[in-house]
């Protein structure tokens, strides 16, 4: 039996007696990195092994981790953290299945059997950590049904829609012909306005130690602005990015002069780019440096042959605006108290009625 240290292991026989190797992890180093990345596959970054390298570096979330093995091969595993925020209206510590500040899945089973035995292991923790429900997010449209038969005591829920654009084309002016005639202008006359009239320039890096301090501040604008630091990333995060992910992330700041007027990271693989934690001096706003910035990280992704763009969860405006699609996204959640559990349930099933007759 394989030793591992700081974790729980054991093994579990499935009903056709073959063996289940489970192991529980607080770090994602007790696996493999080309392993891992084989098994979850290459093509979100917020998924690979250098992802959650970072985030436990970084100390902005407790992770822990349940993998299973058969034959020495990995078959199945769950990323969570224990968190508290408001979900559904409520507020309580939950146990997190999510990969950490994305919107791309952490449970990871085609097998019911698979599934079961990591909602067990799952159940324990949420019971070590004195979690109160757990849930499981960022579950696409697609893979609903599929999790729904194998998670048959949860009960599931819509999450904001993720947006993106898929990426079909030569060039960015390929891409603003796809655009209305009126957009289309909009996007040039903001490009010529902050490039040529206000003198705008673009900074690509992935000297994360160097920009953390200006990466940090105009992402607090907008945290302090919306009251919400549940994607806020600290200095100590973009240290930990520069030592695993300086090959797959980069960092775009807008400067006006020598002054930083917004940002953005992303993350990137041979076929997806993640934009994530945008920043903003709202004292210059009417520099439109945002926009810009959204331009830019489209523009760069088509140079880098990437197929999808990933834009989250919010400005959904002005995103359908630039062709922007939806993809949805679902939760799963039990509570562990038996009758906050009946009420959640009924809850989520009139409000889902509610839709359905508005």
């Amino acid at each position: 039996m394989m030793r591992i240290s700081q974790q729980n292991h054991h093994l579990k026989l499935d009903p056709e007696g073959d063996s289940m190797d489970i192991l529980s992890s607080h770090t994602i180093r007790d696996i493999k990195e080309k392993e891992w990345d084989e098994f979850t596959g290459f093509f979100h970054p917020d998924r690979l092994h250098a992802w959650f390298r970072t985030i436990e570096d970084s100390g902005i979330r407790s992770m822990q981790y349940v993998f299973i093995k058969e034959r020495r091969n990995l078959v199945a595993a769950a990323c969570c953290f224990p968190y508290r925020q408001k979900t559904l209206g409520i507020q309580m510590p939950f146990l997190e299945i999510r990969s950490p500040l994305s919107t791309s899945r952490a449970f990871f089973s085609c097998d019911p059997q698979h599934s079961h035995a990591l909602i067990t292991e799952l159940e324990h923790i949420q019971t070590e950590e004195n979690m109160k429900g757990v849930l499981l997010l960022n579950v696409t449209g697609t893979e609903v049904n599929h999790l729904r038969d194998h998670l048959s005591s949860f009960t599931p829920f819509p999450m904001y829609e993720n947006t993106y654009i898929n990426l079909p084309y030569s060039d960015f002016d390929d891409y603003l012909s796809s655009l209305s005639r009126k957009i289309r202008g909009n996007v040039r006359n903001t490009i010529n306005k902050t490039k040529k009239r206000w003198k705008m320039k673009t900074l690509a890096t992935t000297e994360f130690s160097k920009w953390k301090t200006v990466a940090c501040t105009l992402q607090e604008y907008l945290c302090r602005i919306h009251n919400d630091y549940r994607w806020y990333l600290s200095e100590r995060f973009y240290e930990a990015l520069e030592k695993n992910c300086k090959d797959t992330a980069e960092l775009l700041i807008i400067f006006k002069d020598d002054t930083p007027l917004v940002c953005g990271l992303t993350l990137n693989s041979s076929t997806i780019c993640q934009c994530r934690a945008a920043g903003v001096d709202p004292r210059y706003r009417k520099y439109q440096a945002y926009f810009l910035m959204y331009y830019e990280e489209i523009q760069r992704a088509i140079e880098r042959n990437q197929k999808r763009i990933y834009f989250g969860t919010t400005t959904y405006t002005f995103k359908e605006r630039m062709g922007f699609e939806k993809e949805n996204l679902y939760g799963f959640v039990k509570m562990k108290n038996p009758i906050t559990d009946l009420a959640l349930k009924s809850y989520i099933t009139l409000s889902s009625l509610w839709e359905k007759r508005f």
